[in-house]
């Protein structure tokens, strides 16, 4: 090209949860076996049906002339109406304070994107990359993070949380992950009220991701920060993807809470709702179907079902887990997803299906690949199981995250074996 038109700041660009599906892909074709692949949180991908009662309801909605055409900027306002009425509270946010995206992943880039670049998010960490991965492109830089305690259930730092907002007046805002992705952890709302009264102290927003807001274990219930927020500026984030399996309708949208509390926030909130016009509008089909699916008589249940569902997993994988000394697992309490901390990890190889596949690990492993991604790569070649690393979550703990949404059972617990066998014999 006559002028270089690779940014300076792509080599911040990640995202393992598929950069390893490409890795995946090529070792089936090598190894002529079918991987299994735990790294995606797509339950139709992982054998679940789409339940009868919700292709009606999407049927019923896409034969009305109104489905193909644009809907309002911020959204469809019987989505937002049912959102302001169900999931929000009207003395913080009000109907015009709700703007829907194609996804969680747009309304991030939107926020962040959005931002002035010595404008700071601090991000937990392990973190879903695409908060990350957002947040380091808009500032040019490596992201600032706090730690989530693996020792005590993945709960936030909050002395390192006040720490670096006390300490680097770039930070204008906190994010919250909750319940957690990766993690599976729900916090406190003891945890959540300190992190609210830091942003209080040092005039910083809240963004609090809520999207798993449903999918909660028995006897877990999930502090929600309209709950707590107080008279502080923030968003929630949501979405339907996680309460259904429809993670192709790509449909999520932001809460803005306070918004009339600070000019300097509402004028934010104002750009971000500019550049959405850009684009006119998110996709009205599953805006125009999210009142009826969260009215359908069948969709409480169907969602205790699922969760569970989700429930079992989790306990069959901690049990396995436990019987393995290399490793360390918190139980999650919601969510579809589980970590497993390698301890001490090595940097090893393992017994390959076939000399081309490890022909082609040997190539693509070196001694910068981080020791989780080699036990990732070692393990797709070996046991054709595919996971993301730990540390592919911006995380300095060495692990993997898995999910809990294979459907067949034998499968699950076949996976399961897979896995263990494979951490044996790495550490060996």
């Amino acid at each position: 090209m006559r002028q270089n038109i690779l940014r300076a700041d792509s080599v911040l660009l990640s995202y393992p949860i598929r950069e390893v599906v490409v890795i995946g892909k090529e070792l089936e074709k090598l190894g002529d076996f079918s991987m299994v692949w735990e790294n995606i949180g797509d339950p139709v991908a992982a054998g679940e049906k789409v339940p009868s009662w919700l292709q009606d309801i999407v049927q019923e909605q896409v034969a009305t002339d109104q489905s193909f055409a644009y809907t309002e900027t911020k959204g469809a306002i019987q989505a937002r109406e049912y959102v302001l009425e169900h999931f929000s509270d009207k003395k913080k946010c009000t109907v015009d304070d709700i703007l829907f995206f194609n996804g969680l992943g747009e309304a991030i880039n939107k926020i962040m994107g959005n931002l002035p670049k010595e404008a700071r998010v601090l991000v937990p960490s392990p973190t879903y990359p695409s908060h990350a991965t957002a947040e380091s492109m808009h500032a040019g830089c490596s992201f600032i993070s706090y730690e989530l305690d693996p020792n005590n259930d993945w709960e936030p730092n909050i002395e390192e949380i006040e720490n670096k907002v006390k300490f680097n007046d770039h930070v204008v805002a906190i994010l919250v992950i909750n319940p957690n992705n990766p993690t599976g952890s729900v916090y406190k709302r003891e945890t959540l009220e300190k992190i609210v009264a830091i942003a209080k102290k040092y005039d910083c927003f809240l963004i609090f991701d809520e999207i798993y807001h449903h999918m909660t274990f028995e006897g877990v219930k999930t502090t929600l920060l309209h709950e707590i927020i107080g008279d502080r500026p923030g968003i929630s984030m949501k979405g339907i993807s996680k309460d259904v399996p429809w993670p192709g309708s790509r449909c999520g949208w932001i809460e803005v809470y306070n918004s009339d509390k600070d000019e300097n926030f509402k004028g934010f909130i104002d750009i971000v709702l500019l550049t959405k016009m850009l684009e006119v509008c998110s996709t009205t089909l599953p805006q125009i179907v999210l009142p009826h699916l969260y009215e359908h008589p069948k969709f409480e249940p169907y969602l205790k079902a699922r969760a569970d569902k989700y429930q079992r997993r989790a306990d069959e994988a901690c049990a396995f887990f436990a019987d393995i000394p290399q490793v360390r697992v918190n139980k999650p309490k919601g969510v579809f997803y589980l970590v497993v901390e390698l301890l001490d990890l090595p940097m090893n190889t393992l017994e390959s299906v076939n000399k081309n596949v490890r022909l082609y690990l040997d190539d693509l492993e070196n001694n910068s690949t981080p020791a989780d991604f080699q036990f990732a790569y070692e393990l797709m070649g070996a046991e054709g199981v595919c996971v993301v690393p730990l540390t592919g979550f911006s995380s300095s703990v060495t692990g993997f995250r898995m999910t809990l949404l294979q459907e067949d059972d034998a499968v699950f617990t076949e996976t399961l074996n897979k896995i263990g066998r494979a951490i044996q014999a790495y550490y060996s």
